[in-house]
């Protein structure tokens, strides 16, 4: 299986979990390692880097699902894969893109080819959605015509 852990700034990442959990229940191997504020970057750091020791010791691969590009909690997880072999990091981390990847984790183990498939969820789950009200004399007339 492939490890998830879940970061971001505040409470983005617990937020999400709670919201990951309401839709697809408890997961197992998935951690969330919040940075707090005023949390110095070296405590984050060393946090981030037991959560992914503690998954390497049972998961093939950890795949660490940030918040924004450029942040400290993207920074500190690109430092970490880094250093720890089977460790890739996805930024811009959205609901779509996390249960698509709950999903395949659990049928694939290549992180590349769950990354890629998660990817185009997340993407394909932005829409600018727009409520078309119909008017009422339309509908009649529609509902006259017939075939």
């Amino acid at each position: 299986m492939i490890g998830f852990i879940l970061t971001g700034h505040g409470s983005f990442s617990e937020g999400l979990m709670g919201a990951v959990e309401m839709i697809a229940g408890p997961q197992e191997d998935f951690k969330v390692v919040p940075f707090k504020e005023g949390e110095n970057l070296e405590g984050f750091e060393d946090r981030m880097r037991n959560a992914v020791e503690e998954l390497k010791k049972t998961c093939s691969d950890v795949v660490i699902f940030s918040d924004l590009m450029g942040g400290s909690p993207f920074r500190t997880a690109m430092l970490v894969s880094q250093e720890i072999p089977g460790v890739e990091v996805i930024t811009g981390t959205n609901m779509p893109i996390l249960i698509e990847a709950i999903g395949l984790r659990y049928a694939e183990d290549n992180s590349a080819a769950l990354i890629e498939q998660a990817l185009q969820a997340a993407k394909d789950g932005l829409v600018n959605a727009k409520l078309e009200i119909r008017d009422e004399a339309e509908d009649e007339e529609s509902d006259e015509e017939g075939i």
